[in-house]
């Protein structure tokens, strides 16, 4: 009976994954930079995060006033959060030949790049947002409120597309933006910014040091 105890225990211990080991398949990112205050949030419950903090999947990040935050997924994809933001992550799956990833931003700005996943041939990386959904294609590219209008920017590489309901409309030039005025508005035809309207958009991410 003893050794028919032990064997049973052996079982539930090779057999089950413990909770750290269940929780570690979510890990999607890891806090690579953080100033001021910052949470993650799941299942009601709200995790400080500091350098080295795990960010999982369905996890709701949150930074706080003046604060700023950056993100670094697993295939090198980096996301930097201005204040008052709140970023979530749906889906992040790094395949040999491909992967899926969708993430929404619900408040405030943020900018990205993207990482190796989006180098591989059968690979999707969009962000949804209240107002449009982006498409990224091996890029860098910024995004959030400067005056009334949502707005996205291309700063760097191969582009990015912003859907709407009513329209969509690609970013392909590095320095030209569009804006979308509301829920299911046509983003507008792609325009250059000036180099001071990209500057106070990479303000609002921007570490102070």
């Amino acid at each position: 009976m003893r050794q028919l105890s032990i064997f049973l225990c052996l079982f539930v211990l090779i057999a089950v994954p413990t909770a750290a080991q269940q929780q570690n398949s979510d890990i999607v990112a890891k806090v690579s930079r953080i100033e001021k205050a910052a949470v993650a949030m799941q299942d009601a419950l709200p995790r400080p995060l500091d350098v080295g903090s795990d960010v999982q999947l369905g996890d709701i990040v949150s930074t706080g006033k003046d604060a700023r935050l950056e993100l670094t997924f697993t295939d090198g994809t980096t996301v930097q959060l201005g204040e008052r933001a709140q970023f979530s992550v749906v889906e992040f799956v790094l395949e040999q030949n491909g992967g899926n990833a969708v993430m929404r931003l619900m408040k405030g700005a943020f900018s990205m790049t993207s990482g190796s996943m989006m180098q591989l041939a059968d690979a999707s990386m969009v962000v949804e947002t209240d107002t449009a959904t982006i498409g990224i294609r091996g890029t860098t590219f910024w995004g959030g409120t400067l005056e009334n209008d949502f707005e996205v920017a291309l700063l760097d590489g191969k582009g990015v597309y912003v859907e709407t309901k009513a329209g969509i409309v690609e970013l392909d030039t590095v320095g030209e933006g569009t804006a979308i005025s509301g829920k299911g508005a046509t983003p507008t035809a792609p325009s250059p910014w000036s180099p001071e309207k990209l500057q106070r958009a990479g303000a609002t991410v921007a570490f102070s040091n």
